[in-house]
């Protein structure tokens, strides 16, 4: 039987826009949907370079906040933000070590940069590495996106209604996390299929050249009827409701 996956395409910068066009033309060629991108506002994002992700939205691109410069703090960091740096997300979780109130002023920031490049406004929030940090699901209901995805799954914000979901990622660049990530994806599809899904397939820019290049392109070329965050999520629920 036929799975459902989504597409998702992280840490789409100018610096990565030419490595995020080579995956599009891998998944256009597997005839996968235009996929969600990932987009981090606080980077140098020259005319030529608006340009070219305002041609991607046009195209059907689904677009996302992804934080504001995808950079860790440069002070003291938790415990915790130490041991998550090891394992999972190295100097890239933008959100950890920060007070709530600096997490919620990044966050609002990144919604309103859309709309003053001319962008369409996202509905979706994934914060670097899926970690909201000091941040609570219930304190996501004063915040302006729709959606906010995690490391389990996705969130409605103004009701904290959460979907798990599985997660695949690709993003291994020396055989530990190969091993680790191999392992990981194997669980998780052998979840999406005994649940039939959906399972999300996260592509970061360097993926095709990295130890598991090629099960990307094989994931991405297999048995998937392709869909939408929207078609996951499904209508807003009113407050209150589940």
């Amino acid at each position: 039987m036929t799975g459902r996956a989504l597409v998702s395409v992280h840490d789409v910068m100018p610096a990565t826009l030419g490595r995020v066009q080579r995956i599009l033309t891998l998944l256009n060629e597997a005839r996968i949907p235009p996929p969600t991108l990932l987009v981090v506002p606080g980077k140098d994002w020259t005319p030529e370079a608006l340009r070219v992700l305002r041609d991607l939205a046009s195209r059907g691109h689904p677009l996302a906040g992804h934080g504001w410069d995808h950079k860790s703090i440069s002070g003291p960091r938790t415990h915790y933000h130490r041991l998550h740096g090891l394992l999972i997300s190295r100097n890239e979780g933008e959100h950890l070590s920060r007070p709530p109130e600096e997490i919620v002023d990044l966050i609002r920031r990144c919604y309103d940069w859309f709309p003053s490049v001319d962008l369409p406004t996202p509905e979706l929030y994934v914060p670097p590495t899926w970690a909201l940090g000091a941040l609570r699901i219930r304190d996501l209901e004063s915040l302006p996106f729709r959606w906010y995805e995690i490391l389990r799954g996705f969130v409605e914000g103004r009701t904290g209604r959460v979907r798990w979901l599985p997660l695949a990622g690709f993003e291994a660049d020396t055989t530990f996390r190969k091993v680790s990530i191999r392992l990981w994806n194997s669980l998780n599809v052998a979840w999406a299929r005994r649940v039939r899904g959906p399972l999300r397939i996260s592509i970061h820019p360097d993926d095709l050249d990295l130890f598991l290049g090629d099960e990307l392109r094989r994931m991405v070329r297999g048995p998937w009827r392709f869909i939408r965050e929207s078609e996951v999520m499904g209508p807003s629920h009113p407050l209150g409701s589940s």
